[in-house]
């Protein structure tokens, strides 16, 4: 990053220093995450004579990120304010090291969570739909091109928080307008379309406890007898219903085909609903058949991607 882009960055720098003794040194009882991006802390930074939760990113080159990553991230989250996006506190850029400091998400990611089934389905679904509210509000401008359940952490209430976002990419100025989004581009890619397929992934990964299994013979599952039994117990069956046509709508092979972010969001909000009034009472007549033939069908074609 040229010195002009960079000073418009400043105001959120944070010395090394200050980071380090947050984390207690990156200590080993802080580590909270580590994949894609490199290692995760927690922490405590004093900001104005408080001390503040925080949630530390340390870069680390050897998983192949770098100054295009860690800027694009920093400047991505510093344009971007939603309820469903992580707030950005600032970053460090010095002795060999790249850090972005986050607000601190008490549940820690989501991918954590998922095989859980004290995550009740209540929580999934306002999980689904904060994340839906999220990604409906960033593709006015931005694809975040990563999404998955390591890129959401959750909040003291389990309100989702994205991030993740150093592979993100804005719309060229012709795609804005919002009538194009839902058409099929060269480039499958770079649309919005791209975060609705992976969105669908998960939604499976949320409802499944799991992503797809693939053996030597093609995909192998079962998806009547994966769903956990206290899960179940819990679920109004044409909420269930309805919720797997969002899954399968999202995973269609043509991004043509799949729904836009504002549309999924309606649907999940329908989802919550049914679900809301199943809380108050004890059954539902209707039935979600045929829905998982069809999901089934589809998950062949999540290994094509």
């Amino acid at each position: 990053m040229d010195g002009c882009a960079y000073n418009q960055f400043a105001h959120l720098e944070i010395q090394l220093e200050e980071i380090v003794s947050a984390t207690n040194n990156f200590a080993p009882e802080n580590l909270i995450a580590e994949g894609g991006f490199g290692k995760a802390y927690k922490g405590q930074l004093r900001r104005s004579g408080q001390l503040i939760d925080i949630y530390a990113r340390r870069l680390d080159d050897e998983y192949g990120q770098g100054d295009n990553q860690f800027w694009t991230e920093i400047s991505m989250l510093s344009s971007l304010q939603h309820e469903n996006i992580i707030t950005l506190f600032g970053f460090s850029d010095e002795d060999d090291e790249k850090i972005i400091i986050y607000e601190h998400a008490i549940h820690g990611s989501l991918d954590q969570h998922l095989s859980d089934p004290n995550l009740t389905w209540f929580q999934r679904l306002k999980i689904c739909l904060g994340v839906a509210r999220g990604l409906s509000y960033i593709h006015y401008d931005v694809i975040h091109c990563d999404i998955d359940s390591s890129k959401i952490v959750l909040d003291k209430d389990w309100e989702p928080k994205i991030f993740g976002f150093e592979h993100s990419t804005k719309y060229p100025q012709s795609w804005r307008h919002r009538l194009l989004f839902s058409h099929n581009f060269y480039n499958p890619n770079m649309t919005p379309k791209y975060d609705v397929y992976c969105f669908g992934v998960l939604l499976f990964e949320i409802l499944y406890g799991k992503k797809p299994m693939k053996t030597e013979d093609g995909v192998k599952v079962e998806l009547d007898d994966i769903i956990n039994p206290k899960l179940r117990k819990q679920m109004d069956r044409q909420s269930l219903g309805d919720f797997k046509k969002i899954v399968y709508n999202c995973l269609s092979e043509y991004p043509v085909q799949r729904p836009t972010m504002d549309d999924i969001v309606k649907k999940l909000e329908d989802v919550w609903e049914l679900q809301c009034q199943h809380e108050n009472i004890e059954h539902s007549p209707s039935t979600d058949e045929g829905t998982s033939s069809n999901l089934l069908k589809v998950i062949k074609f999540i290994f094509k991607m």
